[in-house]
């Protein structure tokens, strides 16, 4: 096979790839995991359900490729930064964009359908990265800092990724349930952003700290 059509079978193979994953994250957010199949995924992608095996895989395959996908964004949006409020900052506001926001209610719509943690990719780079920010913090603060916030920090940020998938789940819902709707989306990321920051602030030793340099 010549270079240049070793090229455009690649070429092939990654738009195809990429149409699988798009049709199945569609599919999974709208039916819930359990009520898709590789043969649903073939249609809706436009391939054969041979294809979908061949480039990606099993459904489990599947799902754990669009969870990496997703998360590969949320972390891209903060690569290598040291500081975790900063940190937070910047995943919040790219998980509240697309394709974050599709990439949050694919994962609230597997929890809420059941779907067990083992099946799924079984890590989340962007908490494991916010935990280990709060881990450093808390490790280095003094030790009446830490008495004083003696919370885990790993709980802390499970907390804070919890309100924000569950403001992606039910915006819809509470915004005019609290009387929000004439709130523009500038003001309630913004006011998102000030209400996660300071859970990050108040319990995790350091991190006012931080937000003072």
């Amino acid at each position: 096979m010549s270079d240049e059509r070793e090229r455009k079978r690649r070429r092939g193979r990654v738009a195809t790839t990429a149409a699988i994953l798009d049709a199945a994250a569609e599919l999974f957010s709208e039916r819930g995991y359990s009520a898709v199949s590789v043969r649903d995924i073939a249609e809706r992608a436009g391939v054969t359900h041979a294809l979908v095996h061949q480039y990606v895989g099993s459904k489990d395959e599947v799902f754990r490729a669009i969870l990496k996908r997703g998360e590969g964004v949320l972390v891209s949006a903060a690569p290598g930064n040291p500081d975790l409020l900063e940190s937070a900052r910047v995943i919040l506001r790219q998980g509240l964009e697309e394709p974050g926001r599709a990439h949050a209610r694919l994962l609230v719509g597997s929890a809420l359908g059941g779907l067990p943690y083992d099946r799924t990719a079984g890590r989340f780079a962007a908490i494991e990265r916010l935990i280990e920010l709060a881990e450093q913090l808390t490790g280095s603060a003094s030790e009446a800092e830490r008495a004083e916030k003696d919370l885990d920090p790993r709980l802390v940020v499970a907390c804070v990724g919890t309100l924000f998938l569950g403001w992606v789940a039910v915006e819809p819902w509470v915004r005019p349930a609290a009387g929000l709707q004439d709130m523009d989306e500038a003001q309630l990321v913004e006011g998102l952003e000030r209400v996660i920051l300071s859970i990050l602030k108040d319990h995790v030793p350091g991190a006012d700290h931080d937000d003072a340099k």
